[in-house]
């Protein structure tokens, strides 16, 4: 019985995730993560997927980048509560994501998810391959360097 509780809480947590992508505009979502009203269940992989690609498209790479990690540092402080803050590992959320941006002519978030589905379940392997080593094992503050050009096989 318990077992087939945490799965319905799963099935629920996933389900209530799934709509932050269907059912809050790009707008509602930039704004409900800069003044930290984001529920921090809502602060998905995805989420933070989505969020790369709404900067990109706003404000191209660079800006993204900068902005990126402001907001990711004040949710992570203001609604998480936390001090685990990955400066590179938010970077590196919008330079792999851009990279398969320019890799797709679709211009649809969930459209791309599905064309690269290691963007969603694969992340991991690809932030070692873009920086070179596991960034995951420490909450780093310090500017690290990727490796230049990432290259993906495919």
């Amino acid at each position: 019985m318990h077992l087939i509780n945490k799965d319905y809480i799963l099935i629920l947590i996933t389900s209530t995730a799934m709509i932050i992508s269907t059912q809050i505009s790009d707008n509602e979502l930039l704004e409900k993560i800069k003044d930290c009203t984001l529920d921090p269940n809502l602060f998905t992989h995805e989420t933070q997927l989505r969020l790369s690609w709404i900067l990109i498209n706003k404000y191209g790479l660079d800006e993204a980048i900068t902005k990126n990690c402001e907001l990711k540092e004040q949710f992570y402080i203001k609604a998480l509560n936390s001090n685990k803050f990955n400066l590179p590992l938010s970077k590196a959320y919008t330079e792999i994501l851009y990279f398969f941006m320019n890799k797709s002519s679709t211009k649809d978030f969930d459209k791309l998810l599905r064309e690269f589905p290691r963007l969603k379940y694969n992340f991991k392997n690809l932030v070692k391959t873009h920086y070179g080593y596991n960034i995951l094992k420490e909450h780093r503050k310090e500017e690290i360097k990727p490796l230049g050009t990432i290259l993906f096989t495919f």
